[in-house]
Parts: C-alpha cells; sequence; structure tokens
C-alpha cells in the first residue's frame, strides 16, 4: 500500500471526498421503518426469494408477483445474505446505487467544468429530495437511476465523442436497467435520441451508427433477455399479462392503484423533487435560449423533456417517474450554479429554507390540526403518533455559516483544498445539513407515525406459528418484519387475521388476541359463525 503522502492531493480529494459522500448516503438507512406498500412488498418479496431459493421467479406472500423484473430482487437478497433481515440491508443497494450515480456525474463534471462543477453536482444529486428519497428507499428506482445517469452520459460521449465502446456500454446498462424496471429503460434513452436526432442535425450520422451497431443490441440481447425468456417458458401467457401488459402498458393507458393526476402534476412535483435547489431550476428555465446553443445542454433539456412529456401523458402518475430526467436535471442545476448571481444565490436560500421550514414543521402542524385529515385510518395513527419536537432544527441554519468558515480553515490546514466562504459554498453546507436533519429525525418520525403499530404487531407474533392473514389491509411489511407470508384475504376458521380496528367489520363473537393503534389481530372461531 503507498504512503499517504505518495498519494496525489487530486486524488486524495476524490477519495476523501467519495468516502464522505458515502457516508452521507449510509446515514440512517436503519433509523426508519419500513413504508408500506413498496418497501413491504419489495422486502417481503426478496425475503421469500432468500427462503425458497428460487433466483428466476418472485412471489408476494405465496402470490406470483409480477409487478417488477428480477434485478432488483437479486441485489437485495445478496445484501441481506451479507447483512442480515433488517432496514440497513433492504436498503443498502439503494443507497450504493445513489452513491455511484453521484460519484459518476461529478467525474462528469470535473472533466466538463471543473473541479467546483464536481463537488456542487455530487452534492445535488446526493441531497435533492427526490433523489435523496429514492437512495433511502427499498425499491428498484434508485437503481434505474443509477442506470439511467450511466446510460446518459456514455450516450453522449458516444455522440459527442464517436466512441465506439460508449455506446456499447449503454447498451449494457440499458439491458441492465431492462433487467431491473423493464421496457421504460429502452424507451426514455431511445426517445430522447430520435428526438436530439430531429433538432441537431450534425449528429445524425452518429444516431444511426450507434442504433445500427449489431454488437451494441447483441450485448443488450444476452444482458436482458434470458431472463425474460426463462419467465415467459415458465409462466407464459400469466407473465405477458402481469408484467408487459398490467404494469406496463396499462400503467401508461390507465390509472394504476388509483395513481392518477391532473396534466399539471409534474409542474407541481418538479420544484419540490429538488429542495432545496429549485431555484437554481427556475434560474436555468429562465436561460434556456442560451442552454439551447450549447449541444450538451441541448442533449439534458431534450432528456429531460422527453421524460416529462411521457409521462404527463401516461395516466399512471407518480412523483419519482420525473427523477428518471435525473442526470439531464441535475447537470442543468450544477451548470446553472457556476454562472449565479448572488441575487439568484439569495433567492436560492430563500426557498430553500422555506422549503425546510414546511418540511420540519409539517409533523407539528398535522399533530395540532388532525381535522385536516379525512381518512379515519390514517388520523388515527396521527393522532397516536410521537409528539414532536424537531423545530428546534430551524433555530441551527444560522449556525452554518460559522461552520462554513471553520470548514474552510480546515481545508486549508490540511492542504486539502484552497477554499473562501462563498454564498454557493454556504449553501453546499446547507443542503448537507437538509439531508442530514431529514435522515435522522424527520424520515424516522414518519415511519414511526406510520408504520410502528404495525411494526409492533409483527414484532408480536413473530415467534408465532399461527396462519395470520391480511383483511381489508395492505400492508406487506407486516409480513417481512414477522418472517412469514400473510396473505389477503378473508381468515378461514381458526385463523388470524390483521385488521383495521377503526371501524371493526367482524363478528362479535371474533377474538381481539392484541391492537396497536388503528390495527388489531384477530381470531376468527374454529367453528365457522356468521359472516360480516
Amino acid at each position: 500500500m503507498l504512503p499517504t503522502d505518495s498519494i496525489h492531493p487530486h486524488r486524495m480529494a476524490w477519495l476523501i471526498g467519495a468516502i464522505a459522500l458515502l457516508g452521507l448516503f449510509l446515514l440512517g438507512l436503519d433509523q426508519s421503518l419500513f413504508f408500506d406498500v413498496d418497501e413491504g412488498a419489495f422486502t417481503e418479496a426478496s425475503r421469500e426469494m432468500l427462503i425458497s431459493q428460487d433466483w428466476g421467479h418472485t412471489t408476494l406472500n405465496g402470490i406470483d408477483r409480477f409487478d417488477k423484473p428480477i434485478g432488483v430482487y437479486w441485489f437485495q437478497v445478496i445484501s441481506v445474505s451479507i447483512f442480515g433481515l433488517n432496514e440497513f440491508a433492504f436498503r443498502l443497494p439503494s443507497a450504493l446505487s445513489g452513491w455511484l450515480a453521484s460519484l459518476a456525474l461529478a467525474w462528469f463534471s470535473q472533466k466538463e467544468w471543473g473541479r467546483r462543477a464536481a463537488v456542487i453536482t455530487a452534492i445535488i444529486s446526493a441531497t435533492s429530495l427526490g433523489p435523496w428519497a429514492m437512495a433511502r428507499t427499498a425499491t428498484a428506482d434508485a437503481l434505474l437511476g443509477l442506470f439511467f445517469v450511466l446510460i446518459f452520459l456514455d450516450l453522449w460521449r458516444s455522440l459527442h465523442n464517436q466512441e465506439v465502446w460508449a455506446g456499447r456500454r449503454v447498451a449494457l446498462w440499458v439491458g441492465l436497467g431492462f433487467l431491473v424496471k423493464g421496457p421504460v429503460a429502452l424507451v426514455l434513452p431511445l426517445g430522447t435520441l430520435l428526438v436530439y436526432g430531429l433538432v441537431a442535425p450534425s449528429y445524425r450520422t452518429q444516431i444511426r451508427l450507434l442504433i445500427s451497431d449489431f454488437r451494441s443490441w447483441l450485448i443488450f440481447a444476452f444482458v436482458a433477455l434470458p431472463w425474460y425468456i426463462y419467465a415467459y417458458l415458465r409462466h407464459g401467457k400469466l407473465f405477458i399479462e402481469g408484467f408487459l401488459l398490467k404494469h406496463n402498458v396499462e400503467r401508461f393507458m390507465g390509472s394504476m392503484e388509483g395513481h392518477s393526476g391532473h396534466w399539471a402534476y409534474f409542474l407541481i412535483a418538479l420544484p419540490l423533487l429538488w429542495l432545496p435547489w429549485s431555484a437554481l431550476w427556475f434560474r436555468a428555465l429562465g436561460n434556456f435560449r442560451s442552454h439551447w446553443q450549447n449541444p450538451f445542454l441541448k442533449y439534458c433539456w431534450i432528456w429531460f423533456l422527453f421524460v416529462f412529456c411521457f409521462f404527463t401523458l401516461a395516466n399512471t402518475k407518480l412523483p419519482h417517474y420525473l427523477l428518471y430526467a435525473g442526470p439531464a436535471m441535475c447537470l442543468i442545476i450544477a451548470y446553472t450554479s457556476l454562472h449565479a448571481t448572488r441575487l439568484t444565490w439569495i433567492l436560492t436560500w430563500l426557498i430553500a429554507i422555506l422549503g425546510l421550514t414546511i418540511l420540519i414543521m409539517a409533523p407539528a402542524y398535522l399533530q395540532a390540526n388532525s381535522q385536516w385529515v379525512t381518512d379515519p385510518f390514517y388520523k388515527a395513527l396521527l393522532e397516536g403518533s410521537p409528539k414532536t419536537q424537531m423545530t428546534v432544527w430551524l433555530f441551527a441554519i444560522p449556525l452554518i455559516i460559522y461552520v462554513a468558515h471553520a470548514f474552510v480553515t480546515l481545508l486549508r490546514m490540511t492542504k486539502i483544498a484552497n477554499l473562501k466562504v462563498t454564498p454557493s459554498f454556504s449553501f453546499l453546507l446547507l443542503a448537507l445539513y437538509q439531508s442530514i436533519v431529514l435522515s435522522m429525525v424527520t424520515l424516522p418520525w414518519w415511519s414511526r407515525t406510520l408504520q410502528s403499530d404495525v411494526h409492533a404487531l409483527a414484532m408480536k407474533f413473530k415467534g408465532d406459528t399461527r396462519t395470520v392473514v391480511q383483511w381489508g389491509v395492505h400492508l406487506p411489511s407486516f409480513a417481512s418484519y414477522r418472517h412469514q407470508e400473510a396473505a389477503r384475504r378473508e381468515p378461514k376458521p381458526g385463523e388470524l387475521a390483521l385488521v383495521k380496528n377503526v371501524k371493526p367489520f367482524w363478528p362479535s363473537d371474533w377474538e381481539i388476541l392484541a391492537s396497536s393503534g388503528p390495527l388489531a389481530i384477530v381470531k376468527s372461531p374454529e367453528i365457522g359463525g356468521p359472516k360480516p
């Protein structure tokens, strides 16, 4: 191993920065309970794969699960095999995906715009509210986000630098994305490529060569298709209907699970997803015409606009769909920050502090005004939530200025970097502060509020071998924490059921074995009685 003083200072700065960024992504992974429905479903499906040792198929509570391809479950199973069945292990693949995506974007930014841009890009990617949340969620989206970053960067290298192997790496990343999330991994980059060819004629030849490259398609097919072929041979029509039609075509053509929205849905979601950097995004919109003259920024805008329009047209709308434009948005914001005026930074500070204030104060406000929540189940969860004192964290914001001076002095003394305190540098610390507070304070509070009751009942019956079904609820984390399947159906005679007790709907002679907040475990009589 080389002695520390023989390592180039620039490489040492990269190493220290990468380790610090990793620490930020790992911070608080184990502080929050699994959120239902998505995290509960992914973690339980991965747990069942681990138990069954069936690496080619997933089930949820024993029922075939066709929601997502197989890739993300493999990563989660590898993680829990090493670190155990816990929140940290299930979320680790997402955290590492966010970390690697941030490093890849930072490396590209350094090549294009210098070291300052690399630091800003990495922190934008790590601290923006949407990417931050996905990196702490045990689902497939952060992993797909990583592959979109790699696709986005190598696609540009292939177009601009005419790198043949960059184009073939794109095929690899698309294949892996196809294995993690499905056709969207191919549709978005291909659509961006075709639109870019329309508005940038000088790149049309390279685009034709890229699309017609037989070896690239061979790489894609070798990576992505074997599992799809296997799934079809194993399940036949059920796989076609369950995965391709229901969870892809119907998501676009119809509203899945009530996730619909107005055409302006993403206009509202966009600034929220990129807090605390939203003001710079608005500034970028104002600079659209000048950005359009730059070939790379034009490429970024086309990627963003294609994703935005594609999912605006889709009937199923979820906020994280907009994060598929994440690499383009992150680099647009980073570029805008490099040329931001003092006034722009002042507005950025104001909007960021306002956003953080809302995020921190919302729990206390909802507790004081629970009548705003109309659903009796969630109202009961809120009324039983732990009292929060997190507003105290707002008073620490002015200290960031002093921390900035101390940090700059430390960097100068250690000769890692020769910096000075500027509005942009101080804002980086504010962004990091937001990420830390949300990871360690705000998100854990929400998890305890929404999930502590189902977690408490799961742990209470963890060693109980009797069958417990979910009746009138969909809380898959119950099975994940209990380490036993919990089918969604009416209980058979003698079986136990997880139910909502806000409005009891089971016969009065059924035994209530345990309750926690608005949830209860009830027991059906051994001999069938009257049905509710």
